[in-house]
């Protein structure tokens, strides 16, 4: 039985999304994340495209700012007719591990605005993440910029 997309499904997403970075548990994290996932961040060289790379990009923020945290700003908008929906957030965080490998670290904080917009299947996976931020304003207050 082929479950179908709801609007639900889809403004209900993006806090699910969150929540996932949140909790930093790599499996409670994939679970939102289709296994086929096309992922686009900023500071990515590539995009990702399966969950061993989520996995790895997941604990390398989490290892990086222990603290991270996202918090959604303002209502989703949502596009049901193409299973997309955008939202924008807050990420705040302290550099206290290391990111990117190598790199010193600074014990700075920093705040982020950003907006992501996710592909979701009807079983509330997302099947495309492309996040939209500008990463020098974390770089530049991580002091790698």
């Amino acid at each position: 039985m082929s479950l179908s997309l709801t609007t639900s499904t889809l403004e209900g997403y993006p806090g699910r999304y969150l929540a996932a970075w949140n909790q930093r548990d790599v499996a409670t994290a994939l679970a939102v994340v289709h296994p086929k996932v096309h992922w686009v961040d900023p500071l990515l060289p590539e995009p990702l495209a399966d969950h061993d790379g989520a996995a790895a990009f997941f604990t390398g923020a989490w290892q990086g700012f222990p603290d991270l945290t996202f918090e959604p700003v303002g209502r989703p908008l949502v596009d049901a007719a193409a299973g997309r929906v955008a939202s924008e957030w807050r990420m705040t965080g302290t550099h206290t591990g290391e990111f990117p490998p190598g790199a010193p670290i600074s014990g700075n904080a920093f705040e982020v605005f950003g907006t992501d917009v996710w592909e979701v299947d009807a079983e509330g996976q997302a099947t495309s993440v492309h996040a939209y931020y500008d990463s020098l304003v974390l770089l530049r207050a991580i002091g790698l910029a």
